[in-house]
């Protein structure tokens, strides 16, 4: 039987950032260029599609720490990863893919 995503990756918690960073190839590099890809103005809102434990937003807040973050993700677990880390930011969290968010 096929796992469910969000299981998927909350199962794999603990490894997440370490193998995200460190297991694939130009990821420092594509995370601080995402970030710079970002609105840079002055509490300007962003909307972060399958945020995980906030890679790319671990680079945007050091860019941008007045940004107001709506990050949407299947697993729990990375959500709450997310909230710990950045406890100072505004930061709106939804449990579900984009494609519950938009078709209910």
């Amino acid at each position: 039987m096929l796992e469910k995503m969000g299981e998927f990756f909350d199962k794999r918690l603990n490894e997440y950032e370490e193998h995200q960073l460190n297991c694939i190839d130009l990821a420092h590099e594509f995370y601080t260029y995402t970030a710079r890809s970002l609105p840079m103005h002055l509490g300007c809102r962003i909307i972060d599609l399958g945020c995980g434990t906030g890679l790319e937003l671990d680079e945007y807040f050091l860019l941008n720490p007045s940004a107001k973050v709506t990050g949407i993700d299947l697993a729990p677990g990375m959500l709450d990863r997310l909230r710990k880390k950045h406890r100072d930011k505004e930061l709106t969290l939804i449990l579900g893919s984009y494609f519950d968010i938009l078709f209910g």
